[in-house]
């Protein structure tokens, strides 16, 4: 499982059709038909009715939608978390230093 595939699901199951979803995703037609196929092999199951236009979710696609778009939210909250904390650590500054001029002289600095 890879987060492309949600992020494809989720572009083709809102715009319904291939061609517009793998513009907004900014990757060619191929690889988002290719990536798809690999979350419905994932799946088990055939999660759009490709030949209604536009392309509609089958049962299964419409079961894997809102669980697609919390996991999505989920996983996009905690990448900025990560990014947020990694952040101010490497904001933070570490002096080592002998006690005697960690007392007189880098309290001044604090």
């Amino acid at each position: 499982m890879q987060l492309a595939w949600i992020e494809d699901f989720l572009a083709l199951a809102r715009l319904g059709s291939f061609t517009q979803a793998a513009q907004a995703r900014g990757v060619a037609q191929s690889a988002l038909s290719r990536r798809v196929r690999a979350l419905e092999h994932w799946a088990g199951t055939t999660l759009f009715d490709r030949a209604s236009h536009p392309v509609l979710l089958t049962d299964s696609g419409r079961l894997l939608l809102p669980v697609a778009e919390r996991a999505a939210r989920d996983l996009a909250g905690v990448r900025e978390q990560t990014r947020a904390v990694g952040s101010a650590v490497a904001a933070a500054v570490v002096v080592a230093a002998p006690h005697s001029a960690a007392i007189g002289q880098l309290t001044d600095l604090m």
